[in-house]
């Protein structure tokens, strides 16, 4: 449901709507992509698999919640979103993605401050396959702390926003990528400058994050000689130790918001420790986006990401388990290029069309990945 909450977002900001959220707002969305490479595999010497292009259909709802409860602010959405690949040699890829997320914070008295609670679930679940294709299941639960600045007369231009709990996740093709740990996370949100009428804005998000994982698995260890290269899959041996990562990622946003544009550029870093053989990279991801309006009506996104990943131990290794985000279906992490177009059929009804590829930047010269896709659907919005 990225896609309809990008389209639902830029249609308020077009149609100029208040903004207070309703307390209940329902979104869905159906569609037909052509996927050139279903499977998201890679091409290269030693892999036998070719990409399987086919059609795709997908369809999915999300609805939330906001209510005051217990002297606070309360909200809950649930979301499903399913996706049926049109080959039945690939059925393991018939997914539906469902999450649900709870939260609660409470005002203190007199203070800038309010506590809280927040609850989240996420799950791939396979419809027409055992295990399905890269199916997971993700919990989570944290105490939330929030700070707030600023005049009350106006939007609050400085919050931040930190998370203290723990997550457990579940890899269901593989136990042994299952683990279970603590989570802190920061995040500052920053109103830099807004003019008086509150139409046009310069924002800053920053966020920072780090996961002690303790995994369902035992750590690798090196018995690489000097004659051999260094590759896990061929010289690695097993200990007596339980393998554990420590996942730190930190990241910086700013958000241009005006009448006919809106524009922004991020970027993130991701560093996973592990005691594990082969299982140590740095993650360097940046991004760059504008939605404009555009002729006949139209609303139009381009979207730019840029990956490099660095493996720690000198390895170059293909696109594995311990080099996904697992945070819902759609996520491919790789670099990519998007184009998006859409338009509001009536108040509720809109269309929309994306054309999107994805390529590698770096890692192992002797493997090629390639991935397009062209989609056109329709999205509901009330």
């Amino acid at each position: 449901m990225r896609r309809a909450a990008w389209l639902g977002l830029a249609g308020c900001t077009w149609c100029g709507l208040a903004a207070a959220a309703p307390a209940t707002t329902l979104t869905a969305e159906a569609g037909a992509e052509a996927d050139s490479n279903v499977e998201r595999l890679e091409r290269g010497p030693g892999i036998a698999d070719a990409p399987v292009g086919a059609p795709v259909l997908r369809f999915g709802a999300r609805v939330a919640h906001r209510t005051k409860l217990a002297g606070g602010t309360g909200v809950l959405a649930l979301s499903g979103l399913s996706r049926i690949v049109g080959d039945g040699s690939v059925q393991r890829e018939n997914v539906v993605f469902l999450t649900a997320d709870a939260r609660w914070a409470h005002p203190l008295p007199d203070r800038p401050v309010a506590a809280g609670l927040a609850v989240t679930a996420a799950d791939a679940v396979p419809l027409t396959d055992s295990t399905g294709s890269r199916t997971f299941r993700n919990l989570g639960a944290d105490g939330l702390l929030v700070l707030r600045a600023g005049d009350d007369k106006r939007d609050t231009p400085a919050s931040l926003t930190f998370a203290f709990g723990a997550r457990r996740f579940t890899y269901k093709p593989d136990s042994k990528f299952d683990w279970v740990g603590p989570a802190v996370n920061v995040r500052l949100d920053w109103m830099l400058w807004q003019d008086a009428a509150g139409t046009s804005s310069l924002e800053l998000a920053g966020t920072a994050g780090v996961e002690a994982r303790a995994y369902d698995s035992i750590a690798l260890a090196s018995n690489c000689n000097d004659m051999q290269p260094v590759d896990p899959a061929m010289c690695s041996a097993r200990t007596s130790i339980q393998r554990q990562d420590r996942y730190q990622r930190a990241g910086v946003d700013l958000v241009w918001s005006s009448p006919r544009l809106i524009a922004s550029g991020g970027y993130a870093v991701a560093v996973i420790d592990s005691n594990s053989f082969g299982q140590s990279l740095v993650r360097h991801r940046a991004t760059a986006s504008a939605t404009t309006k555009l002729p006949m009506k139209l609303v139009g996104t381009a979207i730019l990401t840029l990956q490099y990943d660095q493996f720690l131990d000198g390895l170059i290794v293909r696109k594995d388990t311990n080099a996904q985000l697992f945070t819902s279906i759609e996520d491919e992490n790789r670099s990519s290029v998007q184009l998006r177009l859409a338009r509001n059929v009536t108040r509720t009804w809109a269309l929309e069309s994306r054309l999107a590829m994805w390529r590698d930047i770096g890692g192992d010269p002797t493997t090629t990945f390639s991935r397009n896709l062209a989609y056109l659907g329709a999205i509901y919005v009330r």
